[in-house]
């Protein structure tokens, strides 16, 4: 494994989405779809594997890539878009939209069936991510199962077996029925909201790969591949156009410098765009410049305001709220007790009980809330290399030990 990157993310979208489905009667007809609301996030994966790992397992050393051949495509074949030419206030009133939503909470409850299994993972990842660090930053727990789950699929022997038990599943196929759920639940592209997974093959055309791997790759994970020269000026400009087209252009600030070794291999590329709609908007005349009490001092920035009845999750840690985006979940904020330091409640499992609805009834409330939110933007560019090695992931990341033999 050479290098891992983690350019921009957001937060796992499935306990949401699943959450919405027994709340949806709340949401689902809000008159608040005339514009796009202001909820965006998007994110790219890039996994490397270099010719010194993959090749540990006693094979000879890779010839050089074949410019001369070009670059050779096989696209991915993903779901047709619904009701792709009706406005998102039409869809909402249409017969199309209730047909979708029937079909979609069906994925939803097959992919519901697994999150207790996964908390484990959810925990552990965020800890690694998200504590400690003195700025802002971001991860995408799905964004990295997904990812990480396509890396299991080529690798064998205790490289293997690390990453399964870093995904809490006992074999392959498990792993295969999980994240065929976790894509189909997390996959949506209507006139109201956009929740697109993408994944790519990145491979060097001077090395015969195992057609069985690949073609799992391709059925399981989506996956277009790209077979060139790694380094060539045709393979970098078709990664860097693969990834924009697939972030809808938001990250290009980071792939205009992305590049592929010379001595790459295999190369595992997975992203994710999302956007949605508040189900009710904040209103552009209740937004001003206040100040953001942030853990490093105060910050003035651009606030949106909003005062009604909503439902508090209250500990003696944080407090906490969700606001609802059409069709596809929720967007919680938690605000930490006097004293309590944020980076801590990563680790409180009260923190997940608000996420998934499974809190204590003496700790839910309605009250009359004044909120107040700041209009972010936040990337960043993250190495996954430490925090794979603290959750044991470490044989891939050894060219002594990784095992890559099914590719």
């Amino acid at each position: 494994m050479k290098k891992e990157e983690l350019f921009e993310a957001m937060n796992d979208l499935d306990e949401k989405e699943v959450a919405a489905a027994g709340r949806y009667s709340r949401t689902a007809k809000r008159a608040a779809w005339t514009r796009w609301g202001a909820v965006a996030a998007c994110l790219v994966l890039l996994l490397t594997a270099a010719v010194t790992g993959m090749m540990s397992k006693g094979g000879a050393e890779t010839p050089a890539a074949k410019p001369d051949e070009g670059l050779k495509v096989v696209s991915a074949v993903l779901p047709e878009a619904v009701a792709e030419n009706m406005s998102a206030g039409k869809f909402l009133e249409s017969d199309e939209h209730w047909d979708w939503w029937s079909a979609y909470m069906d994925k939803l409850q097959v992919s519901g069936e697994y999150q207790g299994d996964m908390q484990a993972y959810y925990t552990g990842i965020m800890e690694q991510l998200l504590t400690g660090e003195d700025e802002n930053t971001v991860c995408s727990p799905l964004n990295i199962y997904l990812a990480v789950s396509m890396l299991a699929e080529t690798a064998e022997g205790n490289t293997r077996q690390q990453i399964l038990d870093l995904l809490g599943v006992p074999d392959l196929e498990t792993l295969r029925t999980r994240v065929n759920a976790l894509w189909q639940s997390n996959y949506v592209n209507t006139p109201v909201i956009k929740s697109q997974l993408a994944n790519s093959l990145w491979l060097n055309n001077a090395v015969k790969f195992n057609d069985e791997t690949l073609q799992r790759l391709a059925e399981n994970y989506c996956a277009s591949t790209y077979s060139g020269a790694p380094g060539s000026e045709e393979m970098d400009k078709a990664l860097q156009e693969w990834t924009n087209k697939n972030t809808a252009g938001l990250l290009e600030e980071y792939t205009k410098d992305m590049k592929l070794d010379p001595s790459t291999v295999m190369a595992l590329v997975s992203t994710i765009y999302y956007r949605g709609m508040w189900a009710e908007e904040f209103e552009k005349s209740e937004t001003d410049t206040a100040t953001f009490h942030g853990v490093k001092g105060d910050t003035e920035v651009q606030m949106m305001h909003k005062s009604e009845s909503m439902e508090i999750y209250w500990t003696d840690r944080f407090a906490a709220l969700s606001q609802s985006v059409n069709d596809g979940g929720y967007m919680y904020f938690f605000l930490p007790q006097e004293g309590v330091d944020v980076n801590d409640l990563l680790t409180d499992p009260d923190l997940y009980k608000a996420m998934s609805y499974t809190y204590e009834e003496e700790n839910r409330f309605y009250r009359m809330v004044n909120l107040s939110v700041p209009k972010f933007k936040v990337s960043e560019k993250t190495d996954l290399v430490d925090a794979l090695k603290e959750l044991d992931v470490t044989d891939a990341l050894d060219p002594e030990t990784a095992d890559f033999s099914p590719l």
